[in-house]
């Protein structure tokens, strides 16, 4: 090889390094950029060239990251429903525990002059406020309940979009490595739609020989196999509550959304071991009160001497609580004795009636006064432990981008140093061209 022909491999080799140094440069703060070089190999006859193009990876590393992004979304995802659902179930001013309380403070003054008019209609009062909140709460349950169902709806919109990117960009690299390149910037839009689905639900990848990544739903059906694409769907039940399943090759699978991972984990686990059970032990209390205070007041007496009218209208179905239409003061059974309208004997069982242990859905047994603050201990808890899963999972989830980052990430020191030494070598490889033309011409004089 002459002495021109070495100096031009050479300084092909550096524009093709600089060419590299510079689209690195470019996407330094791009989401996702792989870096990605040029190895360089000495030719037999002299001179250099470009051997192949790289793109700095390290599989497992990825892999890392994607494992890491299903817990994150999970515990993410939880947390902003547990922080609702704490706000909706509240203990200050207003709320139902309030409404308990001042409910059975009505009674315990109705109790210093059972025979007052004003102290029966305030416990008349206090009653329909306590069956409002109730009632009120019941309404905001099932509010979460129907942004939980669309919200699952959305993700799974989004889990079919990325399934659908993640196929054709697999075709796309498939064609490209077929065709003897490299498609460095395919892979990366194929990583980073892998790693948004990652955070939509947990997911099993596995790398095809062609370029290709397979992925599954961990322990489930796949969503993206070969060129077939998973489509999950959303089942609407007649309580308001839903469920999740993934169609392939015209097989539809049932997916148990609690063991779903990511958003979709979260969604489902939250509604079926929380919310769930809190709206039952909501509308069991609710049920509880109306049932106990009804039959003790029909076993009392009113200011009339007739039996105690029923104080509540509750529906076991939809769990609503009303206070009973055209129930009057005078009609509360607070006498123990129809002939004595002073009489407190049965306004103090009434009053006895906040000791009363009763058994609620994912609790156990409970007084009714206690009811409330047992429920909303058990939601700060739970909250509390997914705060503290969350902080674990954000910790794991960066050091796996850290990880990535020390192969794949652009640095921006590194690639100044391969600009200047490029360069350097692109001038040199120049000024060699140079050198030969003189020796050319030089000789050609001769003659």
């Amino acid at each position: 090889m002459s002495l021109i022909h070495i100096g031009l491999s050479g300084t092909l080799a550096a524009q093709a390094a600089l060419n590299m140094a510079g689209r690195n440069t470019a996407n330094l703060k791009t989401p996702g950029y792989s870096r990605q070089g040029v190895l360089l190999a000495a030719h037999s006859t002299g001179g250099v060239g470009v051997q192949s193009l790289l793109r700095f990876s390290d599989d497992y590393k990825t892999q890392q990251m994607w494992a890491a992004n299903g817990p994150l979304g999970q515990y993410k995802t939880a947390s902003s429903y547990f922080s609702q659902l704490e706000n909706v179930m509240d203990m200050g001013d207003g709320s139902v525990k309030a409404g308990l309380d001042a409910f059975f403070n009505a009674l315990q003054e109705v109790s210093t002059d059972p025979t007052s008019g004003p102290l029966r209609q305030q416990f008349l009062s206090s009653a329909d406020a306590l069956a409002k909140g109730f009632n009120n709460l019941q309404q905001r349950l099932s509010g979460q309940l129907g942004a939980a169902r669309q919200h699952g709806v959305a993700a799974v919109d989004q889990v079919n979009g990325l399934s659908r990117t993640i196929a054709d960009l697999n075709q796309k690299i498939g064609d490209g490595y077929a065709s003897g390149s490299v498609p460095s910037e395919l892979i990366d839009q194929r990583d980073s739609a892998i790693d948004a689905l990652a955070g939509l639900v947990e997911i099993r990848t596995l790398q095809q020989p062609s370029g290709a990544v397979d992925v599954s739903i961990a322990g489930g059906p796949p969503l993206v196999a070969g060129s077939q694409v998973g489509t999950m769907s959303v089942q609407n039940h007649a309580d308001g509550t839903f469920s999740f399943s993934l169609k392939l090759a015209g097989t539809a699978y049932p997916l148990t959304g609690g063991t779903l991972g990511g958003e979709l984990g979260a969604i489902a686990n939250f509604v079926d071991t929380t919310l769930l059970p809190q709206m039952e032990a909501i509308k069991t209390l609710a049920g509880e009160i109306a049932t106990r205070f009804n039959s003790t007041l029909a076993a009392g007496y009113g200011m009339n001497g007739q039996p105690g009218q029923a104080l509540f209208d509750f529906d076991p179905a939809t769990g609503l609580l009303n206070v009973r239409a055209g129930l009057t003061q005078q009609d509360l059974g607070f006498s123990g004795n129809p002939d004595e309208p002073g009489n407190s004997d049965n306004l103090l069982k009434l009053i006895g009636l906040r000791r009363d242990n009763i058994t609620l859905p994912g609790i156990g047994e409970v007084s009714i006064g206690d009811a409330l603050t047992v429920l909303i201990g058990k939601v700060g808890s739970a909250s509390q432990q997914n705060e503290a899963l969350l902080g674990t999972a954000t910790s794991i989830r960066h050091y796996a981008e850290d990880a990535w980052l020390s192969v794949s990430g652009v640095n921006m020191d590194e690639e100044a140093v391969n600009i200047s030494e490029y360069l350097q070598m692109y001038q040199a490889n120049m000024k060699v061209i140079a050198v030969a033309n003189e020796l050319f011409d030089a000789t050609l004089a001769m003659f």
